[in-house]
């Protein structure tokens, strides 16, 4: 598995000092730094001075940093975010492939301009130091929060290389669409599981939770929170999103295969290359026909445990007391 583990995605104002110290202790595998939404017009400029210093502190925590943009105030907003440490911009309210462009190149100015390069996986060291390299670009987070941008989907991902990952905006697509009265949005499986399709065919991540109707979303409890990630990776999205920290355990654990899993899985493999071994096409498992779709499935739960194991490790190292 080469994608890296992004279980949760916590996004706290970036103005904020109670939430930006919450955030660096919470665990989460990306911290997103918000500059749009959470952040009052009047706060804007105290988010955008918080950023740079925010980036390591957070980074010396063991988590990977994005920043969210306002796409109307693009300009300002990169200009404030692209330093040292970072990792992606998330771009929310995305509906043409010329704001993606617009987004690369502001980037790529800055990041030449300032010898940013995007950080390696989390405890690994980096090697190279040569922003073009495409390993280094920093990355871009696509909010498909409208119907517009549901439907050209495709066509924005393509737009730029920098695209790794998709999400959806239930508040906002709830303004675009429009709940029934009941407050459900009914359009949502199947957004979920049209970004899931997306994202596959394209080769970048599905990010987000099954979330119920009555669960609040991303200030669900963790209860609620623990449901939506199980449902959600079983799914095949990748991580979710949050706004509050308690969520966060939550979502790691629930983006993260259970030890019953991982030992069915093994089960599994084991029972597979025994069929193999002796000449069998397939075999039973508990009355349970195994076959290569069923041992590619349990390979690719193996490798995601291994992966889950492997940022933790890195969370650890990189999170741990540096003395003199």
């Amino acid at each position: 598995m080469t994608e890296q583990v992004r279980r949760s995605w916590l996004i706290v104002p970036a103005h904020n000092h109670d939430r930006l110290a919450e955030a660096a202790q919470s665990g989460a595998d990306v911290v997103v730094l918000d500059l749009q939404d959470m952040v009052h017009e009047t706060k804007k400029h105290e988010a955008r001075a918080n950023v740079r210093e925010a980036i390591p502190q957070l980074c010396e925590q063991g988590a990977e940093v994005f920043v969210r943009c306002d796409i109307e105030l693009l300009y300002a907003d990169l200009h404030a975010s692209v330093w040292k440490g970072l990792s992606g911009v998330m771009l929310p309210g995305v509906t043409r492939a010329e704001q993606v462009q617009e987004a690369d190149g502001l980037i790529a100015k800055l990041q030449s301009e300032r010898g940013v390069v995007k950080p390696p996986p989390v405890g690994d060291v980096l090697e190279a130091d040569d922003p073009v390299s495409p390993q280094q670009a920093i990355e871009l987070h696509l909010c498909l929060d409208t119907g517009r941008g549901n439907w050209d989907a495709v066509a924005l991902i393509q737009a730029s290389s920098r695209v790794k990952s998709i999400s959806l905006g239930r508040a906002d697509l709830v303004m675009d669409l429009r709940e029934e009265p009941t407050g459900e949005l009914h359009l949502m499986p199947y957004l979920m599981q049209r970004l899931i399709i997306v994202a596959n065919a394209t080769g970048v991540q599905p990010i987000g939770a099954w979330w119920r109707g009555t669960s609040r979303g991303l200030v669900a409890s963790a209860d609620d929170t623990l449901i939506a990630a199980r449902t959600g990776r079983q799914t095949g999205f990748k991580g979710g999103i949050c706004m509050r920290a308690y969520q966060v355990a939550a979502l790691n654990q629930g983006f993260t295969p259970a030890e019953a899993e991982t030992a069915r899985a093994q089960s599994v493999i084991a029972t597979y290359a025994n069929a193999r071994n002796n000449g069998e096409a397939s075999a039973f498992l508990n009355g349970e026909h195994i076959d290569t779709s069923r041992a590619a499935i349990a390979a690719d739960l193996m490798a995601l445990a291994a992966a889950c194991e492997s940022r933790e490790q890195g969370r650890a190292i990189v999170a741990q007391p540096h003395t003199a």
